[in-house]
Protein backbone atom coordinates (compact mmCIF):
# COMPACT_ATOMS: atom_id res chain seq x y z
CA UNK A 1 0.00 0.00 0.00
CA UNK A 2 2.99 2.10 1.00
CA UNK A 3 4.41 1.59 -2.41
CA UNK A 4 1.39 2.08 -4.60
CA UNK A 5 1.78 5.63 -2.93
CA UNK A 6 4.61 6.43 -3.45
CA UNK A 7 4.49 5.56 -7.14
CA UNK A 8 1.11 7.45 -7.57
CA UNK A 9 2.74 10.55 -5.78
CA UNK A 10 6.36 10.52 -8.26
CA UNK A 11 3.51 10.30 -11.48
CA UNK A 12 1.41 13.24 -10.30
CA UNK A 13 4.90 14.97 -9.62
CA UNK A 14 6.23 13.94 -13.23
CA UNK A 15 3.31 15.11 -14.58
CA UNK A 16 3.47 18.92 -13.42
CA UNK A 17 5.52 20.25 -15.98
CA UNK A 18 3.18 18.85 -18.51
CA UNK A 19 0.34 19.89 -17.49
CA UNK A 20 0.46 23.46 -18.44
CA UNK A 21 1.29 22.37 -22.13
CA UNK A 22 -1.28 20.34 -22.38
CA UNK A 23 -3.92 23.19 -21.29
CA UNK A 24 -2.30 25.56 -23.97
CA UNK A 25 -2.96 23.03 -26.92
CA UNK A 26 -6.40 21.66 -25.54
CA UNK A 27 -9.19 22.42 -28.01
CA UNK A 28 -11.70 25.16 -27.53
CA UNK A 29 -11.93 28.91 -27.03
CA UNK A 30 -8.86 31.08 -27.82
CA UNK A 31 -6.74 32.67 -25.16
CA UNK A 32 -8.70 35.10 -22.92
CA UNK A 33 -11.97 33.56 -23.28
CA UNK A 34 -12.45 35.26 -26.84
CA UNK A 35 -15.11 33.81 -29.07
CA UNK A 36 -13.21 32.16 -32.24
CA UNK A 37 -13.12 34.28 -35.46
CA UNK A 38 -14.79 33.51 -38.95
CA UNK A 39 -12.78 31.90 -41.38
CA UNK A 40 -12.93 34.29 -44.19
CA UNK A 41 -9.50 33.74 -45.89
CA UNK A 42 -9.29 31.94 -49.53
CA UNK A 43 -8.98 33.65 -52.99
CA UNK A 44 -12.35 35.44 -54.07
CA UNK A 45 -13.08 35.43 -57.69
CA UNK A 46 -15.56 37.71 -59.73
CA UNK A 47 -18.55 39.53 -57.31
CA UNK A 48 -21.70 38.79 -58.43
CA UNK A 49 -23.73 42.18 -58.38
CA UNK A 50 -27.18 42.35 -56.88
CA UNK A 51 -28.76 43.37 -60.41
CA UNK A 52 -28.45 39.87 -61.64
CA UNK A 53 -30.18 36.55 -60.78
CA UNK A 54 -27.14 34.25 -60.49
CA UNK A 55 -25.38 36.17 -57.19
CA UNK A 56 -24.11 32.84 -55.90
CA UNK A 57 -22.83 29.29 -57.08
CA UNK A 58 -25.13 27.27 -54.54
CA UNK A 59 -28.15 26.67 -54.75
CA UNK A 60 -29.11 27.53 -51.42
CA UNK A 61 -26.93 30.09 -51.19
CA UNK A 62 -29.30 32.95 -51.50
CA UNK A 63 -31.69 31.07 -48.54
CA UNK A 64 -28.62 31.24 -46.29
CA UNK A 65 -27.75 35.05 -47.13
CA UNK A 66 -31.86 35.60 -46.86
CA UNK A 67 -31.16 37.95 -49.74
CA UNK A 68 -33.85 39.36 -51.75
CA UNK A 69 -33.30 38.94 -55.51
CA UNK A 70 -34.28 41.91 -57.22
CA UNK A 71 -35.44 41.45 -61.11
CA UNK A 72 -32.52 40.84 -64.15
CA UNK A 73 -31.28 43.92 -65.19
CA UNK A 74 -32.91 46.50 -62.68
CA UNK A 75 -30.31 49.13 -62.62
CA UNK A 76 -29.11 50.29 -59.11
CA UNK A 77 -30.79 52.95 -56.90
CA UNK A 78 -28.95 56.32 -57.93
CA UNK A 79 -27.36 58.08 -54.58
CA UNK A 80 -28.82 61.96 -54.63
CA UNK A 81 -25.66 63.95 -54.85
CA UNK A 82 -24.84 67.48 -53.61
CA UNK A 83 -24.56 70.05 -56.45
CA UNK A 84 -20.62 70.00 -56.33
CA UNK A 85 -20.74 66.25 -56.61
CA UNK A 86 -23.71 66.21 -59.51
CA UNK A 87 -21.40 68.42 -61.36
CA UNK A 88 -18.29 66.57 -60.93
CA UNK A 89 -20.07 63.70 -61.95
CA UNK A 90 -21.91 65.12 -65.23
CA UNK A 91 -18.65 66.41 -66.30
CA UNK A 92 -17.05 62.97 -66.16
CA UNK A 93 -20.21 61.24 -67.79
CA UNK A 94 -20.11 63.68 -70.77
CA UNK A 95 -16.29 63.52 -70.78
CA UNK A 96 -16.64 59.99 -72.15
CA UNK A 97 -20.01 60.48 -73.98
CA UNK A 98 -22.23 57.92 -71.89
CA UNK A 99 -24.84 59.50 -70.15
CA UNK A 100 -26.18 55.97 -67.79
CA UNK A 101 -24.83 52.69 -67.30
CA UNK A 102 -21.13 52.11 -66.42
CA UNK A 103 -18.08 53.29 -67.99
CA UNK A 104 -15.38 51.80 -70.37
CA UNK A 105 -12.51 51.22 -68.30
CA UNK A 106 -10.41 53.39 -70.48
CA UNK A 107 -12.11 56.10 -68.95
CA UNK A 108 -10.94 55.72 -65.46
CA UNK A 109 -8.70 57.36 -64.37
CA UNK A 110 -7.18 53.90 -63.13
CA UNK A 111 -6.44 53.25 -67.10
CA UNK A 112 -5.83 56.69 -67.94
CA UNK A 113 -3.78 58.41 -65.66
CA UNK A 114 -2.64 55.19 -63.49
CA UNK A 115 -4.79 56.63 -60.24
CA UNK A 116 -4.78 54.10 -57.88
CA UNK A 117 -8.54 52.11 -57.63
CA UNK A 118 -9.72 52.56 -53.84
CA UNK A 119 -11.66 50.20 -51.96
CA UNK A 120 -15.21 50.40 -52.78
CA UNK A 121 -13.99 50.05 -56.66
CA UNK A 122 -11.33 47.04 -55.49
CA UNK A 123 -14.30 45.20 -54.17
CA UNK A 124 -16.64 45.69 -56.80
CA UNK A 125 -15.37 45.42 -60.48
CA UNK A 126 -15.75 42.18 -62.04
CA UNK A 127 -12.18 41.43 -63.15
CA UNK A 128 -10.58 41.66 -59.88
CA UNK A 129 -10.04 38.79 -57.91
CA UNK A 130 -8.63 39.10 -53.87
CA UNK A 131 -6.76 37.27 -51.35
CA UNK A 132 -8.10 37.44 -48.06
CA UNK A 133 -5.55 36.90 -45.14
CA UNK A 134 -6.48 36.97 -41.95
CA UNK A 135 -4.07 37.17 -38.59
CA UNK A 136 -4.83 38.31 -34.92
CA UNK A 137 -4.31 41.72 -35.50
CA UNK A 138 -4.34 42.52 -38.75
CA UNK A 139 -5.66 41.46 -42.06
CA UNK A 140 -4.39 41.59 -45.73
CA UNK A 141 -6.02 42.09 -48.43
CA UNK A 142 -3.90 41.65 -52.39
CA UNK A 143 -5.50 42.18 -55.61
CA UNK A 144 -4.89 41.38 -59.43
CA UNK A 145 -6.95 40.74 -62.28
CA UNK A 146 -6.90 39.11 -65.36
CA UNK A 147 -4.24 41.39 -67.11
CA UNK A 148 -2.93 43.41 -63.73
CA UNK A 149 -5.87 45.48 -62.74
CA UNK A 150 -5.82 46.11 -59.28
CA UNK A 151 -1.85 46.66 -59.60
CA UNK A 152 -1.21 43.88 -57.06
CA UNK A 153 -2.35 46.19 -54.22
CA UNK A 154 -2.32 45.65 -50.81
CA UNK A 155 -4.97 46.55 -48.09
CA UNK A 156 -4.26 46.61 -44.19
CA UNK A 157 -6.72 46.36 -42.37
CA UNK A 158 -6.02 46.88 -38.63
CA UNK A 159 -7.41 44.47 -35.31
CA UNK A 160 -5.21 45.63 -32.94
CA UNK A 161 -7.76 48.35 -31.16
CA UNK A 162 -6.05 51.33 -33.32
CA UNK A 163 -8.52 53.89 -34.03
CA UNK A 164 -8.10 56.40 -37.19
CA UNK A 165 -5.71 59.37 -36.67
CA UNK A 166 -7.63 62.79 -36.09
CA UNK A 167 -5.82 63.60 -39.61
CA UNK A 168 -5.03 60.86 -41.84
CA UNK A 169 -2.95 61.54 -44.95
CA UNK A 170 -4.98 60.62 -48.04
CA UNK A 171 -3.86 57.18 -49.87
CA UNK A 172 -5.42 54.99 -52.44
CA UNK A 173 -6.30 52.47 -49.90
CA UNK A 174 -7.27 55.09 -46.72
CA UNK A 175 -6.66 53.90 -42.69
CA UNK A 176 -9.24 51.07 -41.70
CA UNK A 177 -9.99 49.34 -38.47
CA UNK A 178 -11.76 46.54 -37.95
CA UNK A 179 -13.36 44.16 -35.47
CA UNK A 180 -15.29 40.64 -35.67
CA UNK A 181 -19.16 41.05 -34.96
CA UNK A 182 -20.73 37.10 -34.75
CA UNK A 183 -19.61 35.79 -37.81
CA UNK A 184 -19.00 39.46 -39.83
CA UNK A 185 -15.69 41.03 -40.09
CA UNK A 186 -16.76 45.20 -40.01
CA UNK A 187 -14.36 47.45 -41.51
CA UNK A 188 -13.95 51.30 -40.86
CA UNK A 189 -12.20 53.27 -43.33
CA UNK A 190 -11.02 57.34 -43.90
CA UNK A 191 -8.75 58.99 -45.54
CA UNK A 192 -9.26 58.10 -48.96
CA UNK A 193 -7.90 59.86 -51.80
CA UNK A 194 -9.61 60.62 -54.73
CA UNK A 195 -10.52 58.90 -56.92
CA UNK A 196 -14.17 57.05 -58.45
CA UNK A 197 -16.06 55.25 -56.19
CA UNK A 198 -17.41 52.70 -58.92
CA UNK A 199 -17.37 51.88 -62.48
CA UNK A 200 -20.09 54.67 -62.86
CA UNK A 201 -17.69 57.01 -62.08
CA UNK A 202 -19.70 58.08 -58.97
CA UNK A 203 -16.88 60.85 -57.08
CA UNK A 204 -16.14 61.35 -53.42
CA UNK A 205 -14.76 64.31 -51.26
CA UNK A 206 -12.01 64.29 -48.27
CA UNK A 207 -14.85 63.87 -46.14
CA UNK A 208 -15.16 59.55 -47.43
CA UNK A 209 -16.02 57.67 -44.73
CA UNK A 210 -16.63 53.56 -45.81
CA UNK A 211 -18.27 51.17 -43.16
CA UNK A 212 -17.74 47.48 -44.99
CA UNK A 213 -18.73 44.13 -43.65
CA UNK A 214 -17.36 40.86 -44.88
CA UNK A 215 -19.92 37.70 -44.54
CA UNK A 216 -18.95 34.21 -45.55
CA UNK A 217 -22.65 32.91 -46.70
CA UNK A 218 -21.62 29.17 -47.14
CA UNK A 219 -17.86 27.18 -48.05
CA UNK A 220 -18.05 28.91 -51.23
CA UNK A 221 -19.13 32.63 -51.48
CA UNK A 222 -18.05 35.51 -50.05
CA UNK A 223 -20.93 38.55 -49.04
CA UNK A 224 -19.50 42.10 -49.62
CA UNK A 225 -21.84 44.94 -48.19
CA UNK A 226 -20.26 48.73 -48.24
CA UNK A 227 -21.93 51.88 -46.56
CA UNK A 228 -20.83 55.09 -48.14
CA UNK A 229 -20.96 58.06 -46.33
CA UNK A 230 -19.70 61.61 -47.44
CA UNK A 231 -21.54 64.78 -46.66
CA UNK A 232 -20.04 66.83 -49.28
CA UNK A 233 -20.84 64.35 -51.72
CA UNK A 234 -24.08 63.02 -50.75
CA UNK A 235 -27.42 64.03 -49.05
CA UNK A 236 -27.38 60.28 -47.37
CA UNK A 237 -25.27 57.03 -47.10
CA UNK A 238 -26.01 54.71 -49.40
CA UNK A 239 -25.27 50.80 -50.01
CA UNK A 240 -23.91 48.37 -52.55
CA UNK A 241 -23.83 44.68 -51.97
CA UNK A 242 -21.88 41.69 -54.06
CA UNK A 243 -21.06 38.33 -53.63
CA UNK A 244 -17.71 36.59 -54.46
CA UNK A 245 -17.40 32.97 -55.52
CA UNK A 246 -13.62 31.25 -53.89
CA UNK A 247 -11.46 30.56 -56.20
CA UNK A 248 -9.71 26.91 -56.41
CA UNK A 249 -5.85 27.29 -55.46
CA UNK A 250 -3.86 29.08 -57.97
CA UNK A 251 -0.61 31.07 -58.97
CA UNK A 252 -2.73 34.13 -58.74
CA UNK A 253 -0.67 37.02 -57.28
CA UNK A 254 2.20 37.50 -59.39
CA UNK A 255 4.25 40.35 -60.20
CA UNK A 256 4.53 42.97 -62.94
CA UNK A 257 5.25 45.89 -64.67
CA UNK A 258 4.43 48.65 -62.06
CA UNK A 259 1.88 51.39 -64.01
CA UNK A 260 4.08 54.45 -62.64
CA UNK A 261 7.25 52.68 -64.52
CA UNK A 262 4.93 52.57 -67.35
CA UNK A 263 4.22 56.14 -67.94
CA UNK A 264 7.62 56.77 -67.04
CA UNK A 265 8.84 54.92 -70.14
CA UNK A 266 6.23 56.72 -72.05
CA UNK A 267 4.13 53.14 -73.05
CA UNK A 268 1.23 53.80 -70.94
CA UNK A 269 -1.86 54.31 -72.60
CA UNK A 270 -2.24 57.81 -70.24
CA UNK A 271 0.86 58.76 -70.29
CA UNK A 272 0.21 61.37 -72.79
CA UNK A 273 -2.42 62.74 -70.04
CA UNK A 274 0.00 63.41 -67.49
CA UNK A 275 2.77 65.95 -67.44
Amino acid sequence: MRRSLIISTLLMAGMLPVLPLLAQTAPGSPPGGDKAIPDLSGVWDTPYSLSRNDICGEPNCRALGNLAIPPPNRPLEEPQMTLWAEAKYRATREAAGIPTADLPLDASPWFSQCVPMGPSMLMAVPFIAIELRQFPDLVLLFFTGTAGEGDHSVRRIYLDGRGHPSRPKPTSMGHSVGRYDGDTLVVDTVGISDSWLDLQGHPHSDALHLVERFRRLDQKNLEYEITIEDPKAYANSWRRKVVRELSPPAPRFWDSVNCEELLRMGTHYGAEARP
